[in-house]
């Protein structure tokens, strides 16, 4: 994975849509590894470890989900306080020793 500089607000708002479609993909990991669990939780043959074992990693996708989202929004927090700034008129401090 690398990290690519953010050059602008656009950049910022495409990086922002990624970690939201991100975000949406683990939550909806979570969800399939949570149904895979209670398909197989009590049928003949299924080891021991594997329904618990599907729990977790669904409780990880969530945790990375949620983390994503948060990133998301603080992202977007961060592009808004840019265009803020960029919007606000300069003030520019004279000097009349010229």
């Amino acid at each position: 994975m690398t990290v690519d500089a953010v050059r602008d607000d656009d950049d910022l708002s495409a990086q922002q849509a990624r970690l939201r479609a991100d975000a949406e993909a683990l939550a909806g990991a979570e969800r399939r590894l949570l149904a895979q669990a209670a398909a197989l939780e009590g049928r003949p043959g299924v080891p021991d470890w594997c329904v618990p074992t599907l729990r977790r990693q669904a409780e990880c996708c969530r945790a990375a989900a949620d983390d994503m989202a948060a990133a998301a929004a603080g992202l977007g927090r961060l592009a808004a306080r840019a265009t803020t700034r960029r919007a606000a008129p300069r003030t520019v401090a004279r000097s009349d020793a010229l």
